[in-house]
């Protein structure tokens, strides 16, 4: 008798468990629905605003290389294979990639670095030596990419509630049309 109690709380015991982890599994599924869903919004606005999809997810891809020199190489790789097929002139010609645009020093990349984490408000940490010169410099850097977002995002997205709702942004500035030869 104490094999077929053993036996069906077993299955009680499966049946439960199976039942536990699909329901978390269904309530992930919702999740990526919702977030899907969110995205392809996401997209379809910044499609109206100008900005292509491929724009968009070279900029992720590129934001969470774990090697940040591997979207360099490809870019390099690219431009190698545009100028095989003649679209644009041979870099290799006078140099590598970077001798016909201006190079970047470290003092640059260290202010891009910073300038790219404040516009998109990641966590102000500069991942250099606290209170170094390169922490200072990416940390001012910093401040200006986060002033420039605060400072431009209320009109973007004025004009984009207003395009969503099909009204006029509210008007900013003195009125066009006020006589002021009164």
């Amino acid at each position: 008798m104490s094999l077929v109690n053993d036996t069906a709380k077993a299955e009680r015991e499966r049946r439960v468990t199976l039942s536990y982890y699909h329901r978390t599994d269904r309530e992930i599924d919702a999740q990526a629905r919702l977030l899907a869903e969110k995205k392809k919004t996401n997209r379809l606005n910044a499609k109206a605003a100008g900005i292509p999809s491929s724009q968009l997810d070279h900029l992720l891809k590129s934001f969470r290389a774990d090697d940040q020199q591997k979207p360099v190489d490809k870019l390099k790789r690219d431009m190698e294979n545009l100028a095989y097929l003649g679209l644009i002139p041979d870099q290799n010609i006078k140099g590598d990639l970077f001798t016909r645009v201006d190079r970047v020093n470290q003092e640059q990349m260290i202010q891009a670095k910073g300038f790219y984490a404040g516009l998109n408000n990641s966590d102000r940490v500069s991942g250099y030596d606290a209170g170094s010169v390169d922490d200072k410099l990416w940390l001012e850097s910093y401040d200006a990419g986060k002033a420039e977002y605060d400072t431009e995002i209320p009109d973007i997205l004025a004009r984009i509630n207003a395009a969503a709702t099909n009204e006029e942004p509210p008007a900013s500035g003195e009125d066009p049309f006020s006589d002021s030869e009164d």
